[in-house]
């Protein structure tokens, strides 16, 4: 017996699927903020079944704009429906674009829809022999499907044929026509029959077998509303079924060759999806191996690296550090590659690294510009060894991080996948290097570092934001070294006494807990707690997760239920005390250096989208200041004998930004008048009731004065303040009423936001915003607080920067021997010595104060005292 295998064309209904996308990917974008959701589950999408369906033929139908036949016969067609968003028509040309570089043919007729052309192309593929596949969740192709013809539902990869669409509508696939000339289609507006369901008008069509015969016998139906409406509207009906017959003879050849699956643009492709910032798609186009023709090499001896010195003097080369950090924070080099031109590179050998590190790092010193790919830790390491670096460096992480700060990944890797579309082998990795290093793959990333730095470097200008990497980021570098080196001093013995004293509170809170519940259960454990409280006790349910439908026992929740059950109280107290004791009573002094006694954590300055530094291991930013509790951990942070430290907190710096970024009139006056702005907002929302209770409705102020800051609706200021929503609403609107031009800044500042996709800060840091046009509420929600923040916290980040080169510059410049310690939101920590206390609290003073010049005064407070707690 002959088996005979028939070709198959598979038919992707571009539109359904583009819908389908938009509304069911939420929040990515392009490396500009402009959404891609749409494109992105569409390719996704096509690469899926290609993959898996292995089509011999393949192509997409789309719509063209403008009206199409059907509107000529019924003006009310789709009328109803409403406007394609923006958002999604805005992606429609990139979709256009990703069938291009996939090479599938698209469809299209003027005058007619994406179902037509399907339903020609279907009816002529059939005729030449072949199986027909549309890739559809449109109802409507339902009616096209036959022995031939099948429906693909992407969505669980499940083919539909005439049982199957029986099984789902209830009718023959030749009997669709008729069945939605009766149920009508409210998204396209077609009326059908007046009281006739989809239920009912099953029953008749396989009762009566199509509807020519229902309206010729509709005389004999028993049912008086159906039998009303067929009499009544058979007109409109029979129009029905005129609009939701697809066409299948249009004016469109079946081209086989051009349907033909063939193999991708790969080049192209992974230009569109780098542009479009889809990485995980570019990952099916790299090339298995970097095939250029490129020159590498490994340096044994010194001779054969001065040989080179040509190439390196007044170039601009890359450096690629191999280092491994011991656990007391040292940086050991264990391999170096560098380059002096794209396709080159060689890796120093480890003995003459090793044996004449001075001699080697001379003659790279006499370069004109260093590029590295992190900076910060080549630089602490050359200052463990006494050398220069060049005065020009560079580091391609830093602009990876500038150009997309909302990114969370700027690895080298990611760096060279997203924009020189070359992916490391499992070999290539930081942590295989270093267990077995291979001389090539060093070489290999100096020179891309090289060609990454070439790519990024246009980017970085056109983006204006070479001055922010060169006036800011690049010279914050040298103080975050010196930080980290210079560590804090801390009183381990002070820790281990208030762990003790925080263990019997804990214990306290437990037999609390244990009593009030009436047995003894893990208090950590959700579900043992969620049953105690909503199960045993039965307290009222808050609210339950998302995911499983659990009790959720989450702070939110709990600060609910101590307002009238003491238990929440206890358990509130019990994680709060917990989480200090293990976050750092208990942490801190395993982190105190043994050699130094001292703490050393690490700065980050590409963690945070606004630009605002972050620290690890610990973490100093986040030690509670709320409570009492909170506060007295700052108590451990001391400075030696002769020493004291000093605090120096920048006074409502946001609150300052956001007065000179607005020109608000009435802000400016009270900033420059000295006011108290949360008093003088208290006396504008709360009128003679702020008079009443001055420190009440002061901290109401500051919620709202914040809250707006952080572009907070009426529903999470009602939240805020445990009022109604309406009354929120109020205080907005009166703020608004006072301020402006607060609310003109912004306006504009979200329309700028909607344009382009991103927001800049007073200096020029941009923060993308891709969310801004996402038609998801919540989501587009979120980029609307972040547009309005992000503009005030990251010039006060970069305020706070410029302040710490400036105090650290002067300090190195004066030789004093004090020096800057933390860097923790708006304030500065620094460790003095006694005897040059005067001149260094000017210093700060006249550093921070000056160091921008602004329509507001920049306003410093300074603490002095023998620990950080004191001197607040």
């Amino acid at each position: 017996m002959i088996s005979i295998v028939t070709s198959r064309l598979y038919l992707v209904d571009g539109m359904s699927q583009i819908y389908r996308s938009f509304y069911a990917i939420r929040g990515l974008s392009d490396q500009t903020g402009r959404p891609t959701n749409a494109v992105f589950g569409f390719t996704k999408m096509l690469r899926k079944l290609i993959d898996e369906e292995n089509p011999d033929f393949l192509g997409v139908a789309i719509d063209l704009p403008g009206p199409t036949i059907r509107h000529q016969k019924f003006a009310e067609y789709k009328a109803k429906r409403k406007p394609t968003p923006p958002a999604l028509l805005d992606q429609i040309p990139l979709v256009l674009d990703v069938c291009q570089v996939l090479r599938i043919p698209v469809f299209s007729l003027k005058g007619y829809e994406a179902d037509d052309v399907i339903g020609t192309l279907s009816k002529k593929a059939v005729s030449a022999g072949l199986e027909v596949v549309i890739v559809s969740i449109d109802k409507d192709m339902f009616q096209l499907v036959s022995g031939q013809i099948s429906i693909l539902d992407t969505r669980q990869m499940k083919r539909l044929g005439p049982s199957e669409i029986f099984s789902k509508i209830g009718v023959q696939p030749h009997q669709v026509v008729d069945l939605l000339s009766l149920v009508g289609d409210s998204s396209d507006n077609v009326p059908g029959a007046p009281g006739i369901g989809s239920k009912g008008a099953q029953k008749l069509i396989n009762k009566y077998g199509n509807l020519h015969k229902l309206l010729l016998r509709r005389s004999e139906i028993s049912n008086r509303t159906y039998r009303s409406s067929l009499e009544n509207h058979e007109d409109q009906i029979l129009q029905s079924q005129e609009l939701v017959t697809i066409y299948q003879d249009l004016p469109i050849p079946l081209d086989l060759e051009k349907l033909r699956l063939t193999k991708p643009d790969g080049k192209s492709a992974r230009k569109l999806f780098s542009k479009l910032n889809f990485v995980s798609i570019i990952n099916e186009f790299l090339p298995t191996k970097n095939d250029e023709d490129v020159d590498y090499k490994k340096i044994e001896y010194f001779s054969e690296l001065e040989s080179l010195k040509e190439e390196i003097l007044e170039a601009r080369i890359s450096l690629f550090p191999l280092f491994e950090r011991s656990s007391n924070g040292i940086y050991n080099l264990c391999g170096l590659g560098v380059s002096t031109a794209p396709k080159t590179g060689f890796s120093v050998e480890e003995d003459l690294l090793t044996n004449q590190t001075n001699l080697v790092f001379k003659l790279l010193c006499q370069a004109r510009e260093w590029i590295t790919h992190d900076l910060k830790p080549l630089l602490a390491w050359l200052e463990s060894q006494e050398i220069q670096a060049p005065q020009r460096l560079s580091d391609t992480m830093l602009t990876f991080y500038l150009i997309s700060p909302h990114q969370k990944d700027f690895t080298l890797e990611k760096a060279c996948l997203q924009y020189l579309h070359y992916q490391f082998s499992d070999t290539e990795t930081q942590k295989s290097l270093l267990e077995d290093l291979n001389n090539r793959a060093l070489a290999e990333r100096a020179d891309l570092i090289l060609k990454l730095a070439c790519k990024l470097d246009p980017l970085l200008v056109d983006k204006g934001l070479k001055t922010i990497q060169e006036n800011i980021e690049i010279p914050l570098i040298e103080v975050l070294i010196a930080m980290e080196k210079s560590g804090i001093l801390v009183d381990s013995d002070f820790l281990d006494k208030m762990s003790g004293q925080v263990n019997l509170k804990i214990e306290e809170s437990i037999t609390q807990i244990h009593k009030l519940a009436g047995e003894k259960f893990n208090i950590n454990s959700p579900r043992q707690l969620a049953s105690i409280l909503f199960e045993k006790l039965k307290l009222p349910v808050v609210k339950r997760t998302r995911k499983a439908g659990h009790y959720a026992t989450g702070v939110d929740v709990l600060e609910k239920l101590a307002v009238d059950h003491e238990i929440a109280t206890h358990i509130l107290k019990y994680r709060e005390v917990s989480k200090l004791k293990n976050t750092y009573l208990d942490a801190l002094p395993r982190l105190i250096n043994e050699d130094t006694g001292r703490v050393h954590t690490s700065f980050n300055q590409m963690v945070t989208a606004t630009g605002r530094l972050s620290s690890s291991r610990p973490n100093l930013q986040n030690i509670p200041v709320r409570t009492q509790l909170g506060r007295s951990i700052r108590k451990a942070f001391m400075a030696p004998s002769g020493f004291s430290i000093l605090t120096a907190d920048y006074s409502q710096l946001e609150l300052r930004v956001m007065a000179h970024l607005s020109r608000d009139k009435a802000l400016l006056q009270a900033f420059l008048n000295e006011e108290d702005i949360h008093s003088q907002t208290a006396l504008e929302v709360f009128g003679s009731k702020a008079e009443v209770d001055p420190e009440m409705y002061r901290r109401k102020a500051k919620v709202i004065n914040f809250g707006v800051m952080y572009g907070l609706s009426a529903f999470g200021l009602a939240k805020t303040l445990e009022t109604s929503r309406a009354e929120a609403q109020i205080f907005i609107d009166r703020y608004f009423e006072r301020y402006k031009g607060v609310q003109h800044w912004i306006e504009s500042t979200l329309a700028q936001a909607r344009d382009s996709g991103y927001v800049r800060t007073l200096f020029g840091r941009i923060r993308p915003i891709p969310e801004i046009n996402n038609p998801n509420h919540n989501l587009r929600n979120f980029g609307e607080r972040s547009a309005v923040n992000a503009p005030i916290q990251g010039t006060a980040a970069d305020l706070i920067k410029m302040a710490m080169i400036d105090v650290h510059r002067t300090l190195k410049a004066k030789c004093y021997r004090s020096s800057l310690l933390l860097q923790v939101h708006d304030e500065l920590v620094l460790e003095v010595s006694k005897d040059e206390m005067g001149p260094i609290k000017e210093l700060v003073h006249r550093c921070m104060e000056s160091v921008a010049d602004l329509d507001v005064p920049l306003k410093v407070d300074i603490g002095i005292g023998e620990s950080w707690y004191k001197a607040k």
